[in-house]
């Protein structure tokens, strides 16, 4: 009896440390422009930047953050555009290993700014 207790105590320990061993592994995002960062605070594309994010979950299958979004309508062309401030619901998925790295490679949610929502979709390749 005593036996089946130490055994039951060496197991416990030994699936702690491996499973602390795996959720401490660092997770990286991999931005549209290449671009591989832990827990960004900003993320650009073409005419949105995501600012000020804060994540929840980091590390999971879906991590999720909250922010602030900067939107260029680029009416009539981007040049000549208008910035628009809101702000942005995202997660990230799909992790994959890419050089050694665990890195998450898919980004969506929406942005709201002046009352309209639109959607943010990227998965890098």
């Amino acid at each position: 009896m005593r036996k089946a207790g130490i055994l039951a105590v060496a197991m416990i320990a030994i699936a702690a440390t491996f499973g602390t061993a795996v959720a401490s592994a660092k997770v990286y995002y991999r931005t549209p422009f290449e671009k591989v960062v832990y827990k960004p605070k900003r993320v650009e594309f073409s005419d949105l930047t995501l600012t000020k994010l804060e994540w929840r979950h980091w590390g999971t299958k879906i991590a999720r953050a909250h922010g602030r979004s900067r939107i260029n309508d680029c009416i009539p062309y981007c040049g000549a555009g208008t910035i628009h401030f809101g702000t942005a619901n995202v997660r990230i998925f799909r992790k994959k290993t890419i050089a050694g790295k665990v890195q998450y490679t898919c980004i969506k949610g929406t942005v709201k700014a002046d009352g309209d929502k639109s959607p943010v979709h990227f998965c890098a390749p």
